[in-house]
């Protein structure tokens, strides 16, 4: 189970590097340099590991029957943060769906 569980994993990489260079169009088209293009590289290969950690986190907490990546990615972006003039942080008010994505990830906002 684990080895297929791995298999599985790869093909999720392969298939988000597919979207950042095609749907997302990561590469743009006036890369002047080799250094300007793995910067590029480097960052998608950053991302994906990020888009990989949530992914591990919401099939932990049993999310990903709910909802995408980007659905959850999508809810929590309405969440703001605010400085005050005194460098006090305040978010905006969290919705009861947003609380329930926090509190299964194990974060606190």
């Amino acid at each position: 189970m684990e080895c297929l569980s791995l298999y599985r994993s790869k093909d999720v990489v392969e298939k988000g590097f597919d979207v950042l260079k095609n749907d997302i169009e990561l590469m743009p088209t006036n890369l002047r340099t080799n250094s300007s293009l793995r910067g590029y590289l480097f960052i998608a290969f950053i991302a994906l590991i990020l888009r990989m950690k949530l992914m591990k986190m919401m099939i932990d907490a049993e999310l990903n029957k709910r909802y995408s990546v980007e659905g959850l990615l999508t809810e929590l972006e309405k969440i703001k943060i605010m400085v005050l003039p005194n460098g006090e942080k305040m978010a905006t008010e969290i919705s009861k769906k947003q609380r329930e994505i926090l509190d299964a990830l194990h974060m606190c906002a």
